[in-house]
């Protein structure tokens, strides 16, 4: 039980932080933009705040390949120490970051230069993070891929509990001054933690088998992207669609509501904190139904309950319409979150694993998820009626996707390539 119970604490810790980091800069967005970029109006500043936030996932590729190739080719918990210290130390560091008012466009080149690193360290932290645990489980897989996936949940929540005080009792000024850094700087505790139990667990024991067989590769990479692109570019949507449809949930509709609808911040947190709560709740559920019915139902089902609400989750706007769409945002990309962390692992064979799976799904957050929230709210800018367009492309896509794509619930994690010469 000690052993089970740090695999999977060690496993969700790096993925905390992300979706941490990725809250509270989100939600943060119009702190950060008084303080980095006061020279242009407030909604030119929101966008490049947006655009600020969307430059981390440029560097998410470039981590997926130097992580994934040695990950697979020197072991999965290795590269997971690294990518865990490159992440908390970046997040943290940003909050230290003296403003616009202090030295100028310098403040602005030091954040860009941290989502930048940040956004390389956490190219390789949910490939590593799946197979910690898929690799030591490997029945009911996706019911074990839900305690990394519930991670987007608790990572909001942190975050909650952290930042709604913080704007709800001080003003708007100490905010600008000092209270958006908190939340950043608390991000070193979680990662003094979670390195103390990451050093604690063993390497998988499917890599081990790898290492005893001599199933190394020489270039993962090549051989992933020679024998499984079709693999890699299926991943690559899936994933793109679940990423696209919460960035557009939990940073594009707080934003509207705060800025075209002037509700108070605190009611985008509120909002947020039940997405959190809806999401871990139907990630385990979604993981589980998975393992007894498959992947792809509870995959197609998401997409289709995404693509219903997001165009009545722009128009009818209230506190009260609010709260129901975010919770429903919540309900499909939990239910779509789980088996696809174990459908992307489940592709691909177990000497280029960590390659294939970091590459597919940080590919679709990079260029199809991430780059959401800033799309969608230029669009918004043309007309109202193309905020949700984006996203809803590929959730089309990605449900044509998930019908033409095999079943992968029954496939073994054991399974790998003839190594190349």
């Amino acid at each position: 039980m000690s052993r089970s119970r740090d695999i999977i604490l060690a496993s969700m810790v790096g993925t905390i932080i992300e979706w941490y980091g990725i809250f509270i800069f989100s939600s943060g967005a119009d702190y950060i933009s008084k303080v980095f970029y006061p020279f242009v109006t407030s909604s030119v500043a929101i966008l490049l705040t947006l655009l600020t936030f969307a430059l981390g996932f440029v560097t998410r590729p470039v981590g997926a390949y130097i992580f994934g190739h040695y990950g697979d080719r020197i072991g999965r918990k290795k590269m997971l120490l690294l990518t865990l210290m490159i992440s908390g130390i970046s997040t943290g560091l940003t909050g230290l970051i003296p403003g616009y008012a202090s030295i100028g466009v310098a403040a602005i080149i030091i954040l860009v230069i941290l989502r930048l690193v940040l956004g390389f360290g956490l190219g390789g932290e949910w490939g590593g993070a799946m197979l910690l645990t898929l690799e030591n489980f490997q029945s009911r897989r996706g019911f074990y891929s839900s305690f990394v996936q519930s991670t987007v949940g608790l990572g909001l929540l942190i975050g909650v509990f952290i930042f709604f005080p913080l704007a709800y009792y001080l003003p708007a000024s100490a905010m600008i001054a000092y209270g958006w850094r908190i939340p950043f700087l608390f991000s070193f505790v979680i990662l003094i933690i979670g390195a103390f139990i990451r050093l604690k667990v063993s390497e998988t024991p499917v890599f081990e088998n790898e290492i005893k067989s001599k199933k190394i590769q020489k270039s993962p990479f090549k051989v992933l992207m020679k024998r499984h692109w079709k693999g890699v570019l299926t991943g690559t949507i899936l994933a793109g669609s679940s990423g696209n449809f919460f960035y557009f949930a939990i940073a594009l509709l707080p934003v509207l509501m705060e800025e075209i609808y002037k509700m108070p911040v605190y009611f985008g947190l509120i909002g947020t904190a039940i997405f959190g709560i809806a999401d871990i709740i139907f990630v385990f559920m979604g993981g589980m139904i998975s393992d007894a019915k498959g992947r792809k139902i509870i995959i197609a089902f998401a997409n289709i309950l995404a693509l219903v609400i997001i165009y009545p989750s722009v128009y009818l706007v209230s506190d009260y319409y609010f709260i129901i769409f975010i919770t429903l945002f919540g309900v499909a990309h939990g239910l779509s979150y789980s088996p696809l962390g174990a459908m992307i692992s489940e592709i691909f064979p177990a000497d280029v694993r960590y390659s294939g799976n970091s590459a597919a799904y940080q590919y679709g957050n990079s260029f199809i998820g991430g780059p959401a929230p800033y799309v969608s709210d230029y669009l918004g800018g043309i007309s109202y009626v193309l905020y949700p367009v984006f996203t809803v492309i590929f959730i089309l896509i990605a449900l044509g996707t998930v019908i033409k794509t095999g079943e992968t619930r029954n496939l073994s994690m054991d399974v790998t390539d003839e190594v190349e010469s």
